[in-house]
């Protein structure tokens, strides 16, 4: 288990975050089996937290018995998803970004939820060599969904396990 969280046990903390967030992704967080490793962490939304990330959900999906490609994809879809936070969510102020990675209860599907709480920027309608992150997330993951409103933005990413 990775919990950054300390004043409430995870499974409170847990119910209250996912009282914030749409039905896709409260779902995702009440339905994970927290009995397996997963993570639940709120992370300053800063570049070098991407790095951050990166190896906390490597280490999780080892930890859950994943690896090879579908590691590679779901840490480069999860960090487009960290990084787009990091860099348009708060517009020169802070703030924190919450990943949270987990396994269904029935143990078919991993999932990774990041959730900030910032402003949404929409994509300009030419981005040149940029602009590309939604896109790429909804390739690399089987299961993509993507969330904006006036309290933050919420991507919902998933993948199902290997039999």
């Amino acid at each position: 288990m990775l919990d950054d969280h300390s004043s409430l046990p995870a499974s409170v903390r847990l119910t209250k975050w996912a009282d914030t967030l749409p039905t896709f992704a409260a779902e995702t967080v009440t339905d994970a089996d927290l009995t397996q490793p997963y993570i639940y962490a709120d992370l300053p939304a800063t570049p070098d937290q991407a790095g951050v990330a990166r190896t906390r959900i490597t280490e999780w999906a080892a930890k859950i018995g994943l690896s090879g490609v579908l590691v590679q994809d779901m840490v480069l879809a999860s960090d487009e998803a960290m990084s787009n936070a990091i860099e348009h969510a708060y517009a020169a102020v802070s703030g924190t970004i919450t990943l949270f990675a987990a396994c269904s209860a029935v143990g078919d599907q991993a999932r990774i939820v990041v959730g900030d709480r910032g402003v949404w920027q929409p994509p300009t309608a030419d981005p040149g060599f940029r602009g590309r992150g939604l896109a790429m997330m909804e390739k690399l993951a089987a299961v993509f969904r993507l969330s904006h409103t006036t309290s933050g933005t919420t991507v919902l990413l998933g993948w199902p396990m290997p039999a």
